[in-house]
């Protein structure tokens, strides 16, 4: 009987050593993600990084044959942006890489005509961060983010106790 107590013990922490790992690999893919993402939309908003800027990000649009008439250069860019700030925070995880997620499918799509590869601005580079973004919507952030820490609060009272609601 005490070699099946050892052997629950020896479980509990291989468990407990399962979700920090499973944690540190969403935290290493969510700040990826959301690290890939920052400079481009920073690009398209302030010209960084050797981006557009919303002048060179609207005429993009326009190669596109997309809508490019004002605030539409101006609210994509801040919504890239934010996106991937909220992605490195975990903030909102799973909202921001499903929305994420969108934003690159629809980049792929519009960058279908160019062929696979990324290298001729075909879909093949979009289409992998759409993916991974999508997973990520799927997994979630825990336990290193934001949600994690509110998912946390909201499950204490005022006074730091278990909130028995």
């Amino acid at each position: 009987m005490q070699g099946q107590s050892h052997y629950a013990e020896l479980d509990e922490a291989d468990d407990y050593s399962r979700v920090r790992l499973r944690g540190a690999g969403l935290l290493l893919l969510r700040a990826t993600a959301g690290g890939f993402l920052l400079p481009h939309g920073l690009g398209k908003l302030l010209g960084w990084f050797g981006g557009p800027g919303l002048s060179g990000f609207t005429a993009e649009l326009q190669g596109f044959d997309l809508p490019s008439f004002a605030p539409v250069p101006l609210v994509l860019a801040l919504l890239q942006t934010s996106l991937a700030v909220l992605l490195i925070l975990g903030a909102w995880t799973r909202r921001a890489a499903l929305v994420a997620s969108l934003y690159l499918a629809i980049t792929a799509v519009i960058t279908a005509n160019n062929g696979w590869f990324w290298m001729t601005h075909g879909m093949e580079y979009p289409l992998l961060w759409a993916l991974v973004l999508f997973a990520l919507a799927l997994t979630g952030s825990r336990p290193f983010s934001i949600d994690s820490h509110r998912a946390r609060q909201l499950r204490l009272d005022d006074q730091g106790l278990p909130n028995d609601r």
